[in-house]
């Protein structure tokens, strides 16, 4: 990103990271696994059967305190070169 940024004739003046991480029960996941039954299936992902059994395997992991899942997010303040 800050290769980007300079491309685009901007300067990074801060940045961010962070991680969230479900471990044992998927909190924050739990309506991302849900809504893949949609999602998955519609970009062409998974099939309806395939999805299925993987969102129930990852809700049967959440219940058995077994789960985990991450995504790292970062943010960026950029300002206008003068």
């Amino acid at each position: 990103m800050p290769q980007l940024l300079r491309k685009a004739g901007l300067d990074l003046a801060a940045s961010h990271a962070y991680v969230v991480a479900d471990i044992g029960k998927a909190d924050f996941w739990a309506p991302a696994i849900q809504s893949f039954l949609r999602l998955l299936p519609k970009a062409g992902a998974m099939t309806d059967d395939a999805v299925r059994a993987w969102t129930d395997a990852m809700v049967r992991r959440s219940e058995e305190g077994i789960f985990f899942g991450a995504s790292n997010y970062y943010s960026f303040v950029a300002a206008r070169r003068q």
